[in-house]
């Protein structure tokens, strides 16, 4: 099963998720401080859209039941690891079909960044799905991204060169896991996230 078979899936799972009144409390718990309330695999299985669990199963070669039970594992991680810097805060439930034709462009926008920049460093590969991200060093950034990209960066961020390299060198691992959970670079993640109110989304690759 493809990448464009599968994404679509995962926001709605996620809208569901933020929207029921069981779950909509133990979301809200994800994108807050303080710590994260678990999620059932039942729950999961309540929210899954219809041929979700199946088609995933199916791709991991796996259970329905275990499929449901790495979802509720992974996504309250999921949804409290995509950082502070990158998304302000999350709203509510989401509503994909709501987003506006510039949301969209911009979402493809980031995610298509994102993914040539992780072509271009060898770590990435631990930071798509599940696992330790290896660490990313400030050469490494200024050489995928080069100057000219730094240089927009700091100067959109009002912040001095150094200090922008060391950012994205702190948060690309995170950002990139965040926007992998089924182990590539997952446009509809990053369209669930612009679908929020009041969230400011900036790519640490686009800067």
């Amino acid at each position: 099963m493809s990448e464009n078979t599968v994404a679509p899936v995962l926001g709605q799972l996620l809208t569901a998720l933020a929207g029921a009144p069981g779950t909509a409390g133990k979301f809200d718990s994800w994108t807050g401080q303080g710590p994260n309330e678990p999620l059932t695999a039942e729950e999961v299985a309540a929210a899954a859209p219809a041929g979700m669990l199946s088609a995933l199963a199916g791709l991991a070669q796996v259970s329905e039941a275990e499929a449901a039970a790495s979802l509720a594992e992974e996504i309250p991680v999921l949804v409290d690891a995509i950082p502070a810097e990158t998304i302000e805060v999350f709203r509510a439930a989401a509503r994909i079909a709501d987003l506006t034709p510039e949301e969209e462009s911009a979402a493809e926008q980031i995610v298509a960044e994102v993914r040539t920049l992780a072509a271009a460093l060898p770590q990435s590969r631990s930071w798509l799905g599940s696992g330790p991200n290896e660490p990313l060093t400030e050469e490494q950034v200024v050489e995928a991204l080069g100057e000219e990209k730094l240089a927009e960066a700091a100067a959109a961020r009002g912040l001095d060169r150094a200090a922008v390299v060391a950012e994205l060198t702190r948060t690309l691992p995170v950002f990139i896991d965040a926007l992998s959970p089924l182990g590539w670079v997952d446009v509809d993640v990053l369209r669930f996230v612009l679908a929020q109110d009041d969230v400011n989304v900036t790519a640490p690759a686009s800067a």
